[in-house]
């Protein structure tokens, strides 16, 4: 009987790809991004928040430092999830619609530093 290891194939196009293994925080430390690194240093503090024999004086300070690492990351996410042009040009075309001649839509705006004016 011959057993037949699986090879490399197409996918389909229907198929989602396996997810990525996580990396550990020396790999995401070593080699990762900075969210890599979070994402890890996330991972970890919370196995070790939901491990039983998580110490009871460390509880609060990993909970809280879990919480800020969270934070962060949807941060990232955020950030990178942006549409700024997009929402630019939402933003001038309302404005357009209110003020057609506004000294932001007709280049007007006197943007140069005045001391006096302070």
């Amino acid at each position: 009987m011959s057993t037949k290891k699986p090879g490399l194939r197409a996918v389909a196009d229907d198929e989602v790809a396996a997810p990525a293994k996580p990396l550990s925080v020396t790999q995401a430390a070593k080699s990762g991004s900075h969210r890599d690194l979070l994402v890890a240093m996330r991972d970890r503090i919370a196995e070790t928040v939901t491990n039983a024999a998580c110490p009871p004086r460390d509880l609060a300070s990993l909970t809280k430092r879990l919480q800020d690492i969270a934070n962060e990351i949807e941060a990232i996410d955020a950030r990178e999830d942006d549409d700024a042009p997009g929402r630019l040009r939402e933003l001038e075309a309302a404005l357009r619609e209110i003020q057609p001649e506004h000294p932001l839509l007709t280049g007007t705006v006197d943007d140069r530093y005045d001391a006096s004016a302070i």
